[in-house]
């Protein structure tokens, strides 16, 4: 298990603050967990066989469960601790706007594509489409609208720009330290 770079402190308190301290915790597990390496796909593809030849077996004695042994883990430290982070926050960033957007785009599909005609008129006529009304642990409201979830997916660009510049920022502070 690595221990985690006092440098991405600054990062974790500020995802905190905002209230992604669901996204802080992801990293800190991400870090402490390392990198596993993924099973290549001969070794996927000779498990498939051998769980198929098992399944065939008509023994009569009881056969002892075969265990396989989790990867090993890679610590991720140093530096690439924060390459790690920036290119996971990242990712993490752009999923979240994605599944809002098909969050967004579905519930719109339901609400004025689905309906039979009859109750469509009965409905508002979509302007902005559907707005989610999120309802947040400390009871305060969140209010998202499509034009929301646009301004997010097209500032994605900046936040890469910025982490990377971020990231740049820690590398050269250490060296001049």
């Amino acid at each position: 298990m690595a221990t985690i770079d006092r440098r991405l402190l600054p990062l974790i308190e500020a995802l905190a603050a905002v209230d992604a301290d669901w996204l802080a915790f992801e990293i800190l597990e991400g870090v402490q967990r390392g990198r596993v390496a993924e099973e290549t796909h001969d070794d996927l593809f000779l498990t498939q066989q051998k769980v198929r030849e098992a399944g065939r077996k008509k023994s009569t004695e009881r056969q002892r469960p075969h265990r396989a042994s989790p990867a090993t883990a890679q610590p991720i430290t140093g530096d690439d601790q924060i390459d790690w982070v920036v290119s996971y926050v990242n990712e993490r960033i752009q999923e979240v706007v994605s599944m809002g957007d098909a969050a967004l785009e579905e519930l719109n599909a339901i609400l004025f594509t689905s309906v039979p005609p009859q109750v469509r008129l009965t409905l508002p006529p979509p302007t902005d489409g559907v707005t989610l009304v999120l309802q947040t642990d400390d009871e305060q409201q969140r209010i998202v609208r499509r034009d929301d979830v646009a301004r997010a997916s097209a500032g994605l660009p900046r936040l890469r720009s910025e982490l990377l510049t971020w990231a740049e920022s820690l590398r050269t502070g250490d060296k001049t330290e």
